[in-house]
């Protein structure tokens, strides 16, 4: 089954369907071997690992469509990819679908932010472009797709300057422009999910299960009430990446030796098992045997 089919058959199920960001092959592999159905590409996650720098807007569609086509072609579950703010404007985005789409990605975000873009995390200001300019990056989106599977998510970070009522606004406008899924960015408190499930979109809902938000406090029962359908984990992974190397690393500096850290670190054959070791030796026993072929 092709990825954007199978991201197409979970927004079907029932319940709202947890999705994890990874930013290198590796640990996309983790996700999967771990036994989630899809796996998502944080910008933010990216830009520290592939730049080792903020999610300030420094990445570009080159760096998302190099990580995109490595990720995926190291899993089998479909990724979901955050496309920033479709790098430029309606334009633009006609050929921000068409790369992530040969790189192998079943779907984007794209955020009506400024080109000047921040993460959400971020404790600033969040200047959102007019609602009508994204919509019509919306519908570009949905006319560059050559799978009619692939999915466009479309995000709005309205809600921090202009509030909820206008983010809401954005979400049917959005949803009208032909998006198949909204993420509305809010802190979380119940009472603004109650607020965006009444307001009944007409797609369903992402939720962002950022740990410095209030929104990752919420049952995925909850969210699902209130329309939601991927419960969307962007910082599990590069939060425990940074607290366990940089513990570890410490104890090294301090101890000269991971003897007394290793119940805290991989096994060797843990490891290998990550990246299927063992497959590319049975291969290497096949394939690297001279072929002598039955003919004369």
């Amino acid at each position: 089954m092709r990825p954007t089919t199978a991201l197409r058959r979970i927004l079907a199920e029932p319940g709202c369907t947890m999705s994890v960001s990874a930013h290198d092959p590796l640990l996309a592999r983790l996700v999967e071997q771990a036994g989630f159905k899809i796996v998502g590409l944080s910008g933010n996650a990216i830009a520290a690992a592939y730049l080792g720098m903020p999610d300030m807007g420094f990445l570009n569609l080159g760096d998302m469509v190099n990580v995109a086509r490595r990720v995926a072609t190291a899993v089998n579950i479909p990724i979901l990819v955050d496309a920033d703010t479709g790098y430029g404007n309606a334009m633009s985005v006609l050929r921000t679908v068409r790369e992530l789409e040969q790189a192998g990605a079943a779907g984007i975000i794209i955020e009506d932010q400024i080109d000047y873009k921040k993460c959400a995390m971020i404790q600033t200001a969040h200047p959102v472009v007019p609602a009508e300019d994204h919509a019509a990056k919306v519908r570009a989106a949905c006319s560059a797709r050559s799978d009619p599977d692939f999915i466009i998510v479309a995000r709005t970070d309205a809600a921090a300057d202009l509030g909820l009522d206008e983010a809401i606004r954005r979400g049917f406008l959005y949803a009208e422009a032909g998006a198949d899924m909204l993420n509305i960015q809010i802190p979380g408190a119940p009472e603004e999910v109650e607020r965006i499930g009444k307001a009944k979109l007409p797609v369903p809902l992402m939720a962002t299960m950022d740990e410095g938000k209030k929104l990752s406090l919420n049952d995925l029962s909850f969210l699902a009430s209130a329309g939601y359908k991927i419960a969307s984990f962007p910082g599990v992974v590069r939060y425990t990446v940074v607290r366990a190397v940089r513990e570890n690393l410490a104890y090294l500096m301090e101890h000269k030796s991971t003897v007394g850290i290793r119940d805290r670190m991989a096994t060797v054959e843990e490891y290998f098992a990550s990246v299927d070791l063992d497959r590319f030796l049975d291969l290497e026993k096949d394939l690297l045997q001279p072929f002598r072929g039955g003919g004369r």
